[in-house]
């Protein structure tokens, strides 16, 4: 069994394995009970789950004898600069419509005369995917992990490793029978993988450059997932009878991962490879936001 000592000397490695095996069990009990796709599988997978890092950083914390409260208090900032929360709801925007324009390019099946902007769903997508739909996931993700790890390794490669750890989280979607992406071909599968790295990037100059605030990294990621399925799709092509046809979404994925890696590119050129204009202590220690 693990103990608080353990966890204490182990603070990163305890992090991922909590936050692995909570979300893990959760989605293979759903999968060994056999429940069919609803609400109650959402509320499972798609609600609970993605609590697993908060929780799971809530648990290092408190074995740590720290202030969950206080952890909480000090990376749900909501008082930053506005040209964060335009660049965390304005990047996924810019990304998801150019993969979309890109795939349209390659023949994919994207149906632009379909294409309708509502602005009250629009909103209410961003506010159900920052607060339920996945953003929550990043008070464990960006709160927690991101500055314990890049206090060891910059800010650069503590994004890249969290990425590919965040990606590896994701595996029960892929490889649990009936998981919602268990049908996706490699060329999906790998330009999700990719991209993800990518994303986490992004995140982290977020919650950098945003001085420690979780909930902008909580926006980006929602306006993210609320995006996805904004690009309008010939819907004839896309789902034959009652499959999808996940080949068809091949250059869309591909397009979203290499604009997302373009993106990177970007703000690296601009910010350097620390991520910001200063440096973000982990929450525990009591080092303080540099300008």
């Amino acid at each position: 069994m693990v103990s608080a000592d353990w966890i204490r000397r182990h603070r990163i490695a305890a992090f991922f394995l909590l936050a692995y095996a909570i979300s893990w069990s959760i989605e293979g009990a759903v999968k060994l009970a056999g429940m069919e796709p609803s609400w109650t599988t959402w509320f499972f997978e798609g609600f609970l789950s993605p609590l697993s890092p908060v929780v799971a950083a809530a648990l290092v914390l408190s074995a740590s004898g720290e202030s969950v409260r206080g952890w909480l208090r000090d990376i749900l900032k909501f008082r930053v600069h506005p040209k964060w929360y335009a660049l965390a709801i304005g990047i996924p925007f810019v990304i998801t419509y150019a993969s979309g324009i890109a795939s349209w390019a390659l023949g994919g099946p994207v149906d632009w005369a379909s294409f309708e902007f509502d602005p009250i769903s629009i909103v209410i997508g961003i506010v159900l995917g920052t607060l339920i739909g996945g953003g929550q996931e990043e008070l464990g993700w960006r709160g927690f992990a991101q500055p314990e790890l890049q206090e060891r390794y910059g800010a650069f490669r503590a994004a890249v490793v969290l990425g590919i750890l965040w990606g590896g989280w994701h595996l029960p979607q892929f490889v649990f029978p009936g998981g919602m992406r268990a049908d996706w071909p490699l060329a999906l599968t790998v330009s999700y993988f990719v991209g993800i790295v990518a994303f986490s990037i992004l995140l982290a100059w977020i919650y950098n450059g945003s001085g420690g605030s979780a909930f902008l990294a909580m926006l980006m990621h929602g306006t993210d997932n609320s995006t996805q399925g904004r690009v309008p799709l010939d819907v004839d092509l896309v789902i034959v009878g009652d499959v999808v046809n996940w080949e068809s979404l091949v250059s869309m994925y591909v397009s979203h991962a290499v604009i997302t890696w373009a993106v990177v590119a970007i703000v690296v050129a601009v910010v350097g490879i620390h991520l910001s204009s200063g440096r973000v202590e982990p929450k525990h220690t009591s080092g303080q936001f540099e300008d």
